[in-house]
């Protein structure tokens, strides 16, 4: 028979109601329109109602976000798939990242400002943060996406300026109180792209990937579009993988990295970055399930290959086996930062979760920083419930004897961790965790490396973040026993950027490797 290896796309439908689905639920729902508000649900923007949990059922939970931009409001709908009308209302202190089509009006009414720069190469682009809101006096706040602007030829030295905007009144705030700005400076080799430039909201959501060796099926499992990954309600998790098979055993009911932060360590300034938009890198091949899923012959290139440009050929998930394993990627965007959302399945059911980072011309990546970034695994291995978590130490023995882990907790790595597991406790069968060589470890800021939780469907992220935007899993532990549970384990990498004194993980892909154990 032949080893012939084979990668097979199908486009499969998203579960749950659609955000225009749920439009119609908010129209006739009084008690949304009232507490936002809003006569007309037209000018709102809503997440898709995800249902929750494991296998979920027409009546399956769900959560989502209905959100006025003129308000600067939000509330979260809490119900279920099959009587959304009687949804739950609840505040939500939620504010989604201004919408391609914010941007764009907002760079309008910008060129449009007296004060706005002359030059042909001036450019206007996604900074961070990504808004800049303004409080009244009476309590309410003004909703102010804010632009970054690229002035290379400027007399003065002047690179780059971040401003906000007013879109209701028309306004622009040339200084606005909280953007930590200094013009004179100029980091990375790559010129961003405009606002306008890069959004594609064509093609499915999710497919179905199949990898075949001959007449072997190696690898079954649904990759979610960044734009799509869950939480959306929160914001994104990079390239989702879900319900992830290995020889037609279950592995991963869900894997995904909902939490980004990036750390300044000479100034007082974090962000939480978003993991949901996408943007341009290279990828050459086929597109046999629509516009943003390609096979590629060759491997596909992001910043991090291409680190002079900005620039690409594809948006979306691309696809490219190199006869060992299965590489899965796309290119993120979060303001002048660049992130590389990688997996890697191996033919030998090695599973390798990667994240890269890298950054466009700006002035803060001067600034010694560190980027915090955390995944989410919800292993099932051979099914929901009845697993086990064992850490494993050097003791200098030939064997070592693992240590259970039976109530919740939190880790960080240490010299004399080898790896932790997940195993079944019937079969026996599981995956380890094995750190990367240079995915750090946490400091005050990163809180910790590793937490090991019981499944809850709700705790998809740390929902809205503290004042300096930590990642708040800790919220999460409260003694629940995983032993024989449905356990989910968080793993973080910390990079760290100093530009003039580069460190060895600069410009690498972190990432653990998950390896399968019998």
């Amino acid at each position: 028979m032949s080893d012939e290896i084979r990668v097979l796309l199908e486009a499969v439908p998203k579960a749950g109601l659609s955000a225009e689905d749920l439009r119609q639920v908010v129209t006739a729902h009084p008690q949304v329109l009232a507490e936002l508000e809003v006569a007309d649900a037209a000018r709102l923007h809503l997440s898709p109602a995800v249902p929750l949990g494991h296998d979920p059922g027409p009546d399956a939970p769900f959560r989502a976000t209905v959100f006025d931009p003129v308000g600067n409001r939000g509330v979260e709908l809490r119900g279920t798939l099959d009587a959304p009308e009687r949804a739950e209302v609840r505040p939500s202190a939620h504010r989604p990242w201004p919408t391609p089509a914010e941007q764009e009006a907002a760079a309008e009414i910008l060129r449009a400002d007296p004060g706005f720069p002359a030059g042909d190469d001036v450019l206007v682009y996604r900074p961070m943060p990504p808004l800049a809101d303004l409080e009244r006096p009476d309590g309410t706040t003004v909703r102010r996406p804010t632009l970054g602007i690229y002035t290379p030829s400027d007399p003065t030295g002047v690179r780059h300026r971040i401003v906000a905007v007013d879109p209701l009144a028309g306004e622009v705030d040339w200084t606005p109180a909280g953007v930590v700005l200094h013009p004179m400076h100029d980091c990375e080799d790559s010129v961003p792209d405009a606002v306008g430039g890069v959004w594609d909201e064509s093609g499915p959501d999710q497919v179905r990937v199949r990898v075949l060796r001959g007449g072997t099926e190696l690898w079954n499992l649904v990759v979610v579009r960044p734009r799509a990954s869950a939480p959306q309600t929160g914001m994104g998790g990079g390239v989702e993988l879900r319900n992830v098979r290995y020889r037609g055993r279950l592995v991963l009911r869900q894997a995904h990295l909902p939490i980004l932060n990036v750390e300044y360590l000479t100034i007082d300034q974090t962000f939480r970055d978003g993991v949901s938009i996408e943007t341009k890198f290279s990828a050459n091949g086929t597109e046999p399930v629509g516009r943003g899923w390609r096979l590629c012959p060759r491997p596909p290139q992001t910043i991090l290959e291409r680190p002079s440009t900005d620039a690409g050929n594809f948006q979306g998930v691309a696809f490219h086996h190199d006869g060992e394993e299965l590489r899965i990627v796309s290119e993120l965007e979060a303001g002048w930062y660049r992130y590389s959302s990688d997996w890697r399945l191996t033919d030998d059911g090695t599973i390798k979760p990667r994240f890269g980072f890298a950054a466009t011309k700006n002035e803060h990546t001067c600034k010694v920083h560190r980027h915090h970034a955390y995944w989410r695994f919800d292993f099932d291995v051979a099914g929901a419930e009845n697993d086990l978590v064992e850490q494993v130490n050097e003791t200098g023995e030939l064997v070592p004897v693992p240590e259970p882990i039976v109530r919740e907790t939190s880790r960080k790595r240490r010299p004399n961790i080898r790896w932790w597991q997940v195993r079944d406790k019937s079969s026996g069968a599981g995956w380890q965790i094995h750190p990367g060589e240079f995915d750090g470890t946490a400091d005050a800021y990163g809180i910790a490396d590793l937490w090991f939780l019981r499944h809850h469907p709700a705790e998809l992220y740390d929902g809205d973040p503290d004042p300096r935007n930590r990642a708040m899993l800790n919220r999460f532990l409260n003694s629940e026993n995983i032993n024989g549970a449905n356990v989910v384990v968080w793993y973080a990498v910390h990079s760290h950027h100093d530009q003039a004194h580069p460190h060895p993980e600069q410009g690498r892909l972190l990432g653990p490797d998950l390896v399968p154990v019998d």
